[in-house]
């Protein structure tokens, strides 16, 4: 707790945040990192990674890099570019800092401006690392490359602090869908405005000023806020353990949560009738999309194969289809057998054969939506018209029928054989 007190100005006990902040994330990497061995490894990292990025520059660039579009290149910025807003605000505030509005401001506006002062830091860190790809192989230079990171810096500005007033204002799933709806929002902009205006500096700068105006708005916006303090603290909080959160999870593992009731497909009856196979299949598959991570893994793999099928050239795509739906599949079967080695699916009398045949049946219709809308993609970005859409339907039978059993496992718990 911060005797808030003590200090003349918010500059001060902002700085005292800051300074609290980098001291935890320092003694929190050294729970687990001898620096002295980091040494070692980081040293000889340096001068290896030195010789790759130099390489780069004097030497022809690989073969993956002519097949890496312009909009790929800028999604990773604009990844960089993205983070956390941190307003360094406490729970402990609520007893003297909250009635000083004056300070309430100076602290937050203060933290909006670290916050985008680290996440400028990342983007350029990166920005360094594909220069030779951005200059080199898309000729961005100059005047192109000082207008393109402008606008990647904004976009994502803008994002981040809108994400952070939804995380604030918003619970549950509306939270997420919001927060991610944002994130592909921005993604899809600049993607818009670097394949159709890269050129076009007036059109871009525009843009630029318009984003840097709803900066400034939301801000405004952010300030005026009313009623979110405690969740702004607990935003604030949960980005400051991050760090901890990740060692932790690294060394015991996520504690699974417990729900007394189902929130997903409580009164959905049977999916499946018919065979026992068909009701373990349909128990499987309800048990695989109510456990939130595995939702989430899901949702997050379905929309970012989109985009990876999307933008390649035909031959690379072809292959990041391929090797999507087979990722898919694998990971869909991992999941499917969590549940058929459970403790309490021992005492079952499945054997081995039914399992697997119930893990067929239950992996190909959760891959039939992620396999559909790659298909999708894939089919109408390779052939036109009638074509694109059969090749769409034979793409999606092939997969949905082929791959699911190709990952499959064969053995899901030991069968006792009787004893002659």
């Amino acid at each position: 707790m911060d005797r808030s007190y003590q200090f003349s100005h918010p500059g001060a006990l902002f700085w005292r945040r800051v300074t609290a902040h980098w001291k935890n994330q320092r003694d929190n990497l050294a729970t687990v990192v001898d620096w002295i061995v980091m040494l070692y490894i980081i040293v000889p990292g340096l001068l290896l990674g030195g010789g790759l990025y130099r390489e780069l520059w004097t030497s022809p660039l690989p073969g993956w890099a002519h097949f890496l579009p312009l909009q790929a290149v800028v999604g990773l910025l604009l990844f960089m570019f993205s983070g956390r807003v941190l307003l360094f605000l406490e729970e402990a505030d609520v007893l003297f800092l909250r009635q000083q509005r004056g300070w309430m401001k100076g602290l937050m506006i203060r933290g909006m401006a670290y916050s985008h002062t680290v996440s400028a830091i990342k983007g350029l860190v990166v920005t360094v690392l594909a220069l030779p790809i951005l200059v080199r192989e898309h000729e961005i230079t100059g005047i192109s490359l000082v207008t393109l990171l402008m606008m990647t810096a904004v976009c994502a500005w803008c994002a981040n602090l809108l994400t952070a007033m939804i995380r604030s204002s918003s619970k549950g799933w509306r939270k997420h869908v919001m927060t991610y709806l944002v994130r592909w929002l921005s993604f899809g902009l600049l993607a818009l405005l670097v394949t159709f205006w890269l050129e076009s500096y007036g059109v871009l700068w525009a843009a630029a000023l318009i984003l840097l105006m709803a900066l400034f708005l939301l801000s405004r916006k952010r300030l005026a806020m009313q009623g979110t303090f405690i969740a702004d603290a607990r935003e604030d909080a949960k980005t400051r353990v991050q760090l901890t959160e990740k060692l932790l999870v690294q060394a015991v593992g996520k504690p699974p949560s417990i729900r007394s009731k189902t929130w997903f497909m409580r009164k959905s009856g049977r999916l499946f009738k018919g065979t026992a196979e068909k009701r373990l299949a349909d128990a499987g598959l309800k048990a695989i999309l109510r456990h939130p991570e595995s939702l989430l893994l899901y949702i997050q793999i379905t929309l970012v194969g989109i985009p990876a099928v999307w933008l390649p050239p035909p031959i690379i795509k072809i292959i990041v289809y391929l090797a999507l739906v087979l990722m898919m599949s694998y990971w869909l079967n991992t999941r499917w057998a969590v549940f058929a080695k459970a403790e309490f699916m021992q005492v079952l009398p499945f054997t081995n054969q039914q399992n697997r045949s119930a893990g067929v049946l239950a992996v190909r219709s959760l891959l039939a939506l992620p396999a559909f809308l790659y298909s999708l993609v894939a089919g109408l970005t390779l052939l036109q018209g009638g074509m694109g859409w059969l090749a769409v339907l034979a793409l999606t039978a092939l997969a949905v029928m082929v791959a699911p059993s190709l990952m499959s496992w064969p053995v899901y718990k030991e069968e006792r054989h009787p004893q002659e």
